[in-house]
């Protein structure tokens, strides 16, 4: 470009020249002006063609640092420009690729799924508007498979026919990778046996798989249309609130023991597993649950209890029978050693009076921990009466104060909920002296079917349901459970700890 510059300039140079030697005066003068004029024309198109020239080079450095692949190609596919990040990332050298197909090379004849890759090529280079983007495999030199996202623009010439293709390209294999594991799960999570669902923050079920057909009975039309509100009982509605209350402060995943309505109205017992559902920018906006049917293994752990009740019955009568038959007879039997050596021995005979004394105490004792184990008044005198008794028996046997208030008359004829309740009652007044140290405990059963006790014992720790290690805390839930109740547990306003056991009377209900 220099050397042409040149001779540009020589030629004119040597117009000028013979010009001035014709010409002379005035003309000369005028001639010498254009002259002039025509070098600074000349000057200017150097300049402009430098700056074409830098802005060339400047372009072509831009495309072959370029972060992305670059590749421009014929119509037949053959490529003619192949940019230093393509060279790179399939592996190829500028000398080894141009001139060289794509098809064959950085393009698979056909893909993994067995689509016609080099029909699509030849496509895009008749009607390259319909391939303005696109996403296929491709194929590096060592023969490793990725996926490439494509932006194909065509170049074409003065009379508009398409000469060229010109190539950009961004690799999105791990997003594919991501996308197929996805795909897998989403696969294995819709036809898992157990129910798992996604709703949004209104309650309106937006995902339902195979598992929740089965186990609840809805269809996924039918549960695409309704609220999980509807497989949630009445008595679990506080419960799942405060569950997606942890859920938006914060805490990522929550685990519960908890019951669900069927269609056909059978209660289930279910573990939950609930979870929120972020998008890219870690903004909340579904809920999703995994469950699993757990009625049978309740239904064991029911059984379990039932047995405990009879073994509980078992030993209440054997310790009136048998144990309080003895304690009776040695107390008697001492008593009247007692009058034999008064007259023979005042020490001995003390002492056969001690122990009728202590063999009487221990009968008082033992009919207290009867009663505790054998309450023969909750079916004669209901539950308030079982419970004062309870009360009376605790302080008896235990040592502790112990007071039972009920503020309003509670009819409850279901005789396993009285049993149930009772032994909940129990279990909390159990715990409360044997961890919490407490010194004084209140029952309490309030309107609206409530039973609390509260004791002012140690400060009930904030601990989720799910890591309550203790067994007789679980042995509550399981009875609350048992009767369809909620059960609470937690720190009273004042210290110690409250257990509430809110019930319904399923013999009331359905009358």
């Amino acid at each position: 470009m220099k050397n042409l510059l040149s001779a540009v300039e020589f030629a004119i140079w040597l117009i000028a020249q013979k010009r001035q030697q014709i010409v002379s005066g005035g003309t000369r003068k005028r001639m010498k002006k254009q002259s002039e004029k025509l070098k600074e024309n000349t000057s200017k198109l150097k300049q402009a063609m430098d700056e074409l020239q830098a802005s060339e080079d400047k372009y072509r450095q831009l495309v072959e640092n370029a972060d992305c692949i670059i590749i421009r190609r014929n119509v037949k596919g053959e490529i003619v420009f192949f940019n230093e990040f393509a060279q790179k990332f399939f592996g190829y050298s500028e000398q080894e690729i141009i001139g060289k197909n794509v098809i064959g090379t950085i393009v698979p004849e056909t893909d993994s799924y067995g689509r016609n890759l080099a029909k699509m090529i030849r496509d895009i280079g008749r009607r390259p508007e319909l391939y303005a983007t696109n996403e296929n495999e491709n194929i590096c030199k060592d023969g490793r498979r990725v996926w490439i996202a494509w932006t194909n623009k065509p170049v074409r010439d003065k009379q508009g026919n398409i000469t060229e293709i010109l190539c950009v390209g961004h690799d999105i294999t791990n997003r594919k990778e991501m996308e197929n594991e996805l795909r897998l799960l989403a696969t294995i999570l819709q036809n898992s046996p157990d129910p798992t669902t996604v709703q949004d923050f209104e309650g309106n079920i937006i995902s339902w798989n195979y598992g929740a057909e089965k186990v609840y009975g809805y269809s996924e039309e039918e549960a695409l249309k309704m609220s999980i509100s509807k497989i949630i009982p009445e008595h679990k509605r506080e419960e799942i609130a405060a569950l997606i209350e942890s859920l938006t402060k914060g805490e990522d995943t929550v685990f519960l023991d908890t019951q669900r309505l069927a269609k056909n109205g059978r209660l289930l017992d279910i573990s939950l597993t609930m979870m929120m559902v972020k998008d890219e920018a870690g903004r909340p906006f579904a809920i999703a649950t995994n469950e699993s049917d757990i009625t049978e293994h309740r239904q064991l752990e029911r059984e379990v209890l039932s047995i405990t009740e009879r073994e509980r019955k078992l030993i209440g009568r054997e310790m009136h029978d048998s144990m309080g038959q003895s304690l009776t007879g040695i107390a008697v039997k001492s008593k009247g050693l007692a009058l034999k050596l008064e007259d023979k021995s005042s020490g001995d005979s003390k002492e056969a009076l001690a122990i009728s004394k202590l063999a009487n105490k221990a009968i008082v004792q033992m009919r207290s921990l009867t009663k505790m184990l054998l309450p023969i008044d909750i079916e004669a005198g209901g539950l308030p009466s079982a419970l004062k008794n309870l009360a009376a028996n605790t302080e008896k046997a235990l040592g502790v104060k112990c007071r039972f208030n009920c503020s309003t008359p509670v009819s409850i004829d279901n005789h396993v909920e009285l049993r149930q309740l009772y032994r909940i009652a129990q279990e909390a007044i159990t715990n409360a002296v044997k961890h919490g140290k407490a010194k004084a405990i209140q029952i309490n059963m309030d309107e609206g079917y409530v039973l609390s006790v509260k004791n002012d014992g140690k400060d009930f720790p904030k601990t989720p349901p799910r890591k309550r290690k203790g067994l007789g805390l679980k042995i509550m839930e399981y009875r609350a459970n048992m009767i369809g109740a909620s059960l609470d547990i937690r720190r009273g306003d004042k210290g110690g700890t409250v257990v509430t056991c809110v019930f319904t009377n399923k013999e009331n209900q359905s009358r």
